[in-house]
């Protein structure tokens, strides 16, 4: 177990994430919470919001290729980077493993 202080990622800061719209940075010249609030929100209500502004990108190939816009921006990206000669497919030499990305 880790005695480490756990703090969110600073460009989560100008961000709404878990209705903890309280902790803003006093670096961020326009905080959200001066413009938007879920103060005033019923209990039930909320989720309902919450739902709405919440847009989840799937994190694996497996969710992706599920679906047919994602497949097309994958596509575009790798024609884009082919065209622009910014990458070229090679094959893993041997006793080496591959490094994984985001």
């Amino acid at each position: 177990m880790s005695i480490r202080p756990k703090t969110p990622p600073e460009y989560l800061k100008d961000y709404h994430c878990n209705l903890n719209v309280s902790n803003t940075s006093s670096r961020v010249k326009y905080p959200l919470n001066f413009v938007l609030s879920y103060d005033k929100l019923s209990p039930s209500y909320t989720p309902f919001v919450m739902s709405i502004s919440l847009h989840v990108e799937p994190n694996t190939y497996s969710k992706v290729v599920k679906y047919d816009y994602w497949r097309k921006a994958i596509q575009c990206e790798i024609f884009a980077l082919e065209s622009n000669q910014t990458w070229e497919t090679v094959f893993l030499p041997k006793n080496k493993t591959v490094i994984s990305c985001k």
